[in-house]
Order: structure tokens, then sequence, then C-alpha cells
């Protein structure tokens, strides 16, 4: 009779303290998701403002503010001009986490607009009370939709821009929404195929419910630059970060390398090297917060593969397809 008590028992601590283990792995999961969301983005205080969304640029490893793109987050919003485009990308981090994105970019009085649509997916959790009971699974999701527009000046190279952003974090039953505005202008140097910006990115307010939310977003200032190579079919791209909240300026460095039949090589590092330096190798220090990346152009289509390679080994994947209308 004692015997069979605590076979009982054993079974009942047994099963309780699995469950506890599964409750913590889910735990640390969503710990490990938000860790490496916050190391793309130091400069702000929502994770989901400063991720990933074209694959083009996650070959250039965080530069290209100057490339034109309409579903990048990270663009000079003066630089739209893309033509009748439309561009969907996929890129894929670890733990499950997806990002997908759509855009589109089309001529309108004297300029270009742009429509784009984007959202990351955490992944699925399954949720626990104090009691260890289950309360169900939930979902964590990020979502934003983004409207731009930008026009050249007639009396001088220089182009303006604006973009105003929705945005919308889930997770379970909590919600944070944002309204975010970017106002940018570029220079063109044509004599030495020059390209000279400025862009003021994370102006806006968050809101939680009716009410203002906890939390800051920090205004960006981000000075760009692209020179194409006299000798050499290489463009390069060179982006300086500031924020109140860094001591230092982050800077990006990227090259785009074309090849005559449609074939594009890039590569791209930063000052982030130094956040991912895990000191586990020395080539594992050299190509952190690095990215590569290639495409092909054929016609009116356009497919780019890009990688992020973090200091620990990690990467993350990006794949991208674009079509000329």
């Amino acid at each position: 009779m004692i015997l069979q008590k605590f076979q009982t028992f054993q079974s009942t601590a047994l099963a309780r303290l699995s469950k506890k283990m599964e409750c913590i792995q889910k735990r640390q999961f969503f710990l490990c998701s938000i860790l490496i969301f916050s190391c793309l983005s130091a400069e702000t205080g929502y994770p989901g403002f400063d991720v990933f969304t074209s694959s083009f640029q996650l070959g250039l490893g965080g530069a290209g503010f100057l490339n034109p793109s309409p579903i990048s987050s990270k663009i000079n919003p003066s630089v739209s001009d893309t033509g009748r485009y439309f561009s969907t990308s996929i890129i894929r981090y670890h733990a499950g986490i997806t990002s997908q994105s759509a855009g589109m970019s089309l001529p309108w009085k004297k300029g270009f607009s742009i429509f784009s649509v984007r959202h990351i997916s955490y992944g699925t959790f399954n949720g626990y009370d104090d009691d260890l009971q289950s309360t169900g699974a939930y979902q964590s999701r990020d979502t934003w939709l983004q409207y731009g527009y930008s026009r050249q000046l007639s009396t001088m190279p220089l182009s303006i821009g604006t973009s105003t952003q929705f945005y919308n974090a889930s997770l379970n039953d909590h919600q944070i929404k944002a309204i975010l505005f970017t106002f940018g202008s570029a220079f063109y140097i044509q004599n030495i195929q020059a390209t000279l910006g400025v862009s003021f990115h994370d102006i806006g307010k968050t809101f939680d419910g009716n009410n203002s939310a906890k939390g800051r977003i920090i205004l960006k200032t981000v000075i760009s630059g692209t020179k194409k190579l006299a000798h050499l079919p290489l463009t390069l791209y060179l982006d300086t970060i500031f924020s109140k909240e860094e001591v230092e300026p982050e800077i990006f460095l990227g090259g785009d390398f074309n090849l005559k039949n449609g074939i594009g090589i890039r590569w791209g590092t930063s000052t982030r090297k130094l956040d991912h330096n895990t000191k586990q190798s020395f080539f594992r220090s050299a190509i952190g917060a690095s990215g590569f990346g290639f495409g092909i152009k054929t016609g009116v289509i356009s497919i780019n593969y890009g990688t992020f390679i973090f200091g620990t080994g990690a990467t993350i994947h990006g794949f991208q397809i674009g079509i000329q209308l």
C-alpha cells in the first residue's frame, strides 16, 4: 500500500516536472527569439522596428539606405524611383522566425509612390499559468503597412521623400500599435556617379489600446553615400547611423559587384561586428555581422539571395523576386 502511494506520488511529481521543463524550454525559446532581434535593433526600444525585410540589403550586411526598394525597412524614402516595380521577399531567421514582405512602386504626380506590407511571425507557443496548467497556444507577430512618396526637383539634382508606416505588434492578447514617419533627401553628383543622402527615421508615437504605450521610439539620423567606381562594375554603399542612445555612431559598408551577364555579387559589414565578436575563433570574428549575397536579372525579372552571419556562426537567409511591370 505504501509502495503504491509512493509510485503514484513519484509519477505525479515526474509529470509536473516534465511539464515544468517544457514550460521552461518554451520560455527559453521565446527569449532566444527576442535576443536575436535585439541584436538587430540596437537603436530602438522596439526590436521589430529594425529587422531585415529585403534579401538584397541582407546581402549588403545592412548597408544600402540609398538603394531603391519598395520593401526595405532600411531605406532613405527619397530614392523610391524603381519605375513600375513589384517585389516580394522572405527571410528565414533562427528558431523558426520568418519575415515576409511585398511591395510595389508606381509613378504618380511627377514622382513615385510605394506601397508595401511586411509581416514577421515569431512562432506559436504554448501558454501556462502559475500552476503549470496549459492555457492554450498563442502566437507572436509584427505587421507593417507602409506608404511612401518621393520626387526629384526640376531645378536641381535633389530628390525628397517621406514615408508613413502603421505598425502592429501582438503577443498573445497584448498589442502595441505605432505610427511612424520617415523623411529623407538625396543629392546626385552626376560627374562622379555619386549620391549623398540624409534621412530621419522612427519619428512617431506608440499606442496600447486607447492609451499611450510605455516605451520609447528613438529617433535615428542616417547619413548615406553611394559611389559607382569608374573602372570597375562596383557600387559602394556607406551608411552611418546616429542615435541618442548610442555613444558611437554605427557604420555600415557594402558593395554590389555587377557582371556583364546580369549576375550580381554583394557583400557588407558594419561596426556591429564588435558586438558580435564572441572570441571563439578568428574566422567567426572576421565574418561576424557580415552579409553576403548574389542575384541575377533576366529581362524584367530579378532574383536575389542574401545571408547575414552572426559572430556565433548563426545565419539568416533571404530570397527575393522582383518584376519590372
